[in-house]
């Protein structure tokens, strides 16, 4: 089959288009998905620069969200069809669960991740227990689909899950222009927060206006802090930031009294400094968490089929111009998703 492969870490010029990659084996349990399309996210691209601490078997495929048509059905599975268009909620779950994390299932230990400890969805075919599976509407495309898993599911877990938005809330996220914050911005304007985003280029603050955002500042231009002053003179409610130690100061400083921060990525370091002191003084909540949980994608997905969640798609590349599509992830010049379609 064809697929992007990583035969070691490294920039993108790691990654090889091959032909000749073998079809996977599925179990009793699982069932095998033609790829129609996956999306690129940043996890991407720690994972080909090589993880830390984590040693992953070579040749990898890279690659968390799946989208496509199911091909062939392990002997075990029930209610699905062959030619079933489906959508990967994109944790694979351990077979060992704690019964206190029912509806929190991805936090059982051993879980994996497509694309990280399991090879993932830069390819023509990829093995997929059923219990992963939900049915696609037939007016959502497999690159629509394809934008939705990772993005989605974290961003409807931040605002759902960790913390329960409601009107007047004050919410802000930096990096307003990327997949997780489209997805977070729309949701967090249905529950009437007013939003507040971030931009590294002027350019880009039309399109986070359109995923509903209320304010845009450039962080690399504007006094972020200040202008939060103006706005929300007590501070902000919930704050994601999945940037790190660059942005944590700020993030910091601008929470109210009871506020929450949600992170979830490192793109700027694994580690800072806290204050215990102001924490507890302030009476602050700091949240780290990861995607979301099985129902919470299915509440995600239905928001999507009533239509008020829209993936919102950048560009979309040949699975044979990966290359190219890391390039502009990388770049930072773009909104929302970028997709591979899988041709």
């Amino acid at each position: 089959m064809k697929a992007i492969i990583i035969n070691k870490h490294g920039g993108k010029d790691v990654l090889e288009y091959v032909t000749d990659m073998p079809i996977p084996t599925i179990k009793e349990n699982e069932v095998l998905v033609k790829v129609g399309a996956t999306s690129l996210n940043r996890i991407d691209t720690v994972v080909r620069n090589g993880y830390p601490g984590l040693n992953i078997p070579l040749p990898h495929i890279l690659g968390g969200d799946i989208a496509g048509t199911i091909t062939e059905l392990g002997a075990n599975v029930n209610g699905f069809n062959i030619n079933d268009r489906v959508v990967v909620y994109p944790v694979y779950l351990p077979e060992i669960r704690d019964e206190k994390y029912d509806n929190l299932e991805h936090l059982n230990d051993g879980w994996h991740f497509f694309g990280m400890q399991r090879k993932g969805a830069y390819c023509e075919y990829i093995a997929v227990p059923a219990e992963n599976l939900f049915k696609l509407s037939d007016n959502i495309s497999f690159e629509e689909a394809a934008a939705l898993p990772i993005a989605g599911l974290t961003a409807y877990h931040a605002v759902n899950g960790i913390v329960e938005l409601k009107k007047g809330d004050f919410f802000f996220i930096w990096g307003g222009s990327g997949g997780l914050a489209s997805f977070a911005i729309q949701m967090a304007k249905l529950k009437g927060a007013t939003v507040i985003a971030t931009v590294g280029k002027n350019e880009k603050k039309q399109a986070v206006y359109e995923f509903g955002a209320d304010y845009v500042f450039n962080h690399y231009e504007d006094d972020i802090v200040n202008e939060i002053k103006k706005i929300a003179p007590k501070g902000l409610d919930v704050i994601i930031d999945y940037v790190g130690p660059a942005t944590f100061d700020r993030s910091f400083a601008m929470l109210r009294k009871n506020g929450h921060i949600i992170f979830c990525g490192i793109i700027s370091g694994t580690e800072t400094k806290l204050s215990i002191h102001q924490t507890y003084f302030r009476h602050l909540n700091l949240h780290g968490i990861y995607l979301g949980s099985k129902n919470e994608f299915a509440e995600f997905l239905n928001l999507v089929n009533l239509g008020k969640i829209k993936a919102k798609i950048h560009k979309i590349f040949s699975l044979k111009d990966a290359k190219d599509a890391h390039t502009l992830l990388e770049s930072g010049d773009y909104s929302g998703k970028i997709v591979l379609k899988i041709d």
